[in-house]
């Protein structure tokens, strides 16, 4: 049998050393799938088959599953604020800071086949926590709303000129109920009504306080 030739070894060697880190193809592969199928119907041997990582490594370096999915849960919400943040950038006026949370569900949820807020997705399959690790996951969906939230609040109050929490309670329940709409129609329509409900809110004078 010939010897392999040096310049096939070479780029096997540069393939290998271009290759993306354990972490990184473990945290890939499972968003892949628990965003497409969810967390739970996910085992390990899967996500290491499709990251083609060791056992050995998934431990190491996440330590359990439940460590991994709160990664999973932490790296989209890094994703999420910084394409927020990006989308904003130039934006000055707050009500339009406000409406790019609605714009850019309606502009992702074909692309993402109409599966609905990923962190509702994954604090919904543990609707009972157990364990630390579980809590863990859920703090992390919740950890992401709580900066949606703050955020919000902080532009209305800008707009408004008050402390707007519970206005921002609001956008968020037209958000969830658009998101979660389009995810049962399989169409934008419950978003674009969700945003139409925040202009709507969002145009209505501020309420004087100073009588």
């Amino acid at each position: 049998m010939p010897a392999p030739r040096k310049d096939v070894k070479v780029t096997q060697k540069k393939s290998r050393r271009n290759r993306p880190s354990p972490r990184h193809r473990l945290l890939a592969s499972a968003t892949n799938l628990f965003t497409t199928e969810g967390i739970r119907v996910i085992g390990i041997d899967r996500i290491l088959r499709e990251a083609d990582v060791a056992k050995a490594s998934l431990y190491s370096l996440f330590g359990s599953k439940d460590a991994l999915v709160i990664a999973y849960v932490e790296t989209l919400d890094e994703q999420y604020r910084e394409a927020w943040a990006e989308r904003t950038a130039e934006v000055a006026d707050p009500q339009g800071k406000i409406l790019a949370f609605f714009d850019m569900a309606i502009e992702e949820e074909p692309g993402k086949e109409f599966r609905g807020s990923h962190f509702l997705n994954a604090a919904g399959e543990y609707p009972r926590p157990e364990t630390d690790a579980e809590r863990g996951i859920v703090e992390a969906c919740l950890e992401h709303r709580r900066w949606m939230h703050s955020t919000m609040t902080e532009l209305l109050n800008e707009i408004n000129g008050y402390p707007s929490g519970s206005q921002a309670d609001q956008l968020l329940i037209f958000l969830d109920g658009g998101m979660s709409g389009a995810r049962l129609m399989r169409d934008i329509k419950p978003l674009n009504t969700a945003r139409d409900l925040a202009v709507h809110m969002l145009s209505e004078p501020p309420a004087d306080y100073s009588i």
